[in-house]
């Protein structure tokens, strides 16, 4: 990973937490979400929807256990997005924690910034250009817990027939528990969320394509809910303007 890769990814992780979930049969499965301000956590629709959220594992650096007040779901079904409304907070480590970094301190941030490339903007300026991922999935023969960083490249741009929005292919082998993580561009903003992996049907989950869905339905979604997340939300109702989205769906917990 080169240095600037590695500053992205040190200057992000306190944002990137791991979500915990039953499925009905009882099995536990994990996904990651990341913080897009004051408590909302942005993830994959598939990591949290009709599933039983079991726990949400943040960095060492925040607070926890971390309450989920309400589960809002994007509200085209075929869009993979969702957002947390939970109690995350890195107060702490915003006002506590100093890191220090050559001759002075490391630069803190608190929430991801979500770029501001909506879909008819979109075209084939960040084909190979660098990105990080950050997820959660699991490590065979580790003792705990771990985010795992991966370098990766956007190596295309692409229009799903099974869903709407722009998509980005990305390098990452796809696997288990980075579904919902964030990608994150060399430019120092969020990419998009990583989905699902794209394969054939006979084929392992790990042979197929990491699928990122680009940011404007998160925007979306931040607009149409009213969602108070800071800078991100002043982005939204910047591109969209309050209530112009459609509505989303809601599942309290």
């Amino acid at each position: 990973m080169s240095e600037a890769l590695e500053r992205l990814y040190q200057r992000f992780k306190p944002c990137v937490v791991c979500v915990v979930v039953r499925d009905a049969n009882g099995d536990l499965h994990r996904g990651a979400a990341f913080h897009i301000g004051n408590g909302f956590l942005a993830t994959a629709r598939h990591v949290v929807e009709n599933i039983e959220i079991v726990e949400i594992v943040p960095h060492h650096y925040a607070h926890k256990p971390i309450q989920v007040r309400r589960v809002h779901l994007h509200p085209a079904e075929r869009v993979d997005v969702a957002v947390l409304e939970t109690d995350f907070s890195l107060e702490h480590f915003m006002t506590k924690v100093q890191i220090v970094e050559g001759d002075g301190f490391r630069e803190k941030t608190d929430f991801v910034p979500i770029g501001g490339h909506l879909d008819d903007w979109v075209g084939d300026e960040l084909v190979l250009s660098k990105a990080v991922l950050i997820g959660y999935p699991p490590v065979p023969r580790i003792r705990s817990l771990v985010a795992v960083a991966v370098e990766t490249e956007v190596n295309a741009v692409v229009d799903r027939y099974d869903g709407p929005h722009a998509h980005f292919i990305v390098s990452a082998v796809p696997r288990g528990g980075f579904s919902g993580g964030p990608v994150l561009s060399e430019y120092g903003f969020l990419l998009g969320v990583l989905t699902d992996s794209l394969h054939r049907g006979d084929q392992p989950y790990e042979l197929g394509f990491s699928s990122v869905v680009s940011i404007e339905p998160l925007l979306e979604m931040i607009d149409a809910l009213g969602l108070e997340c800071g800078a991100n939300s002043a982005l939204a109702r910047e591109l969209f303007g309050t209530g112009d989205a459609a509505s989303g769906q809601d599942q309290s917990r």
